[in-house]
């Protein structure tokens, strides 16, 4: 995709409100060169980055968003009204009137009838929904309000719940395994990230070679597998610094940006090859075997 193209992908999905889910279908009719995976990466892209910009706006006004939160307004609407994610708000609304830090909160989301008690049986005397006038009883029933609220939230959200991460995450493992399982049919010996860590190393690609291969003439040590699409933006904050380490240690090497890549990034840096799928078979050379023939040559 050029960047002319992924920019007006973009400004459409910058304009969506972030509380309905995005329009999925119509977006595909709109842009069908892009897979509904490559879709639903660029939106979790931007959701992400909205909601990064506009925390700290929320976190300084949770005073007003607890009050009417304590006023009996719903989650859903207020979310609405303010444009940003239920689940983070939700968030930050436990987290002021509970008085509980952020890792906290997040176990309570995934886990709100958790045996072990993860929500306290009473608001704080300290809390400012108590200095408000809340009594013991009616606390208790806050905190049950905020038990429902987060099955609510984690239920509905499409970008920021603990459920949408999982799902990240499940699909990052399940496309380094498609990664590994493509190495094993072109007879390629790789060490894979565990087994690099196994040995001491810290950062590391998700697979590295054991003997170089070639894609396209270039030469390929290290394979890193990326389950999202790559825009300018990922490259420069979570790519360049993290691949050039790599090349540093490994020499030169591989990206699978499995939902696509702008085009303009993949010659960025001619040490580190952008694709976005695993290469045909076509495209690659296994260099021990041409070394092996080359010796057999001299014989």
């Amino acid at each position: 995709m050029k960047l002319s193209d992924y920019q007006r992908v973009k400004s459409v999905f910058t304009q969506l409100p972030m509380n309905c889910p995005p329009p999925m279908h119509a977006l595909c009719e709109q842009f069908p060169q892009l897979s509904l995976d490559a879709l639903f990466s660029i939106y979790g892209q931007e959701f992400s980055r909205k909601v990064r910009l506009t925390h700290g706006k929320f976190v300084r006004s949770i005073e007003s968003i607890e009050k009417r939160y304590l006023n009996g307004e719903d989650v859903f609407d207020i979310a609405q009204n303010v444009d940003f994610p239920a689940c983070q708000l939700l968030r930050l609304i436990v987290e002021s009137v509970l008085k509980v830090n952020h890792k906290s909160v997040g176990k309570m989301l995934k886990r709100p009838y958790d045996a072990n008690g993860l929500f306290p049986s009473e608001v704080p005397e300290d809390s400012r929904a108590m200095t408000s006038g809340l009594n013991s009883n009616k606390g208790k029933k806050l905190i049950e309000r905020m038990k429902v609220d987060c099955e609510r939230v984690v239920a509905w959200d499409c970008g920021a719940s603990p459920a949408t991460e999982r799902s990240r995450r499940e699909a990052g493992l399940e496309y380094e395994r498609i990664l590994e399982e493509a190495l094993r049919d072109i007879g390629a010996e790789f060490e894979t990230e565990t087994d690099l860590r196994a040995e001491g190393a810290s950062r590391t690609p998700d697979v590295r070679l054991k003997v170089p291969i070639s894609v396209c003439g270039r030469t390929i040590h290290w394979i890193d597998s990326k389950a999202s699409f790559c825009d300018p933006q990922v490259h420069e904050e979570s790519g360049s610094k993290q691949f050039r380490a790599y090349v540093n240690r490994f020499g030169s090497g591989m990206v699978i940006y499995w939902h696509g890549v702008v085009e303009e990034l993949r010659e960025v840096d001619p040490n580190v090859l952008l694709v976005d799928a695993f290469p045909e078979r076509k495209d690659i050379v296994m260099l021990a075997r041409f070394e092996e023939d080359g010796e057999n040559e001299d014989f």
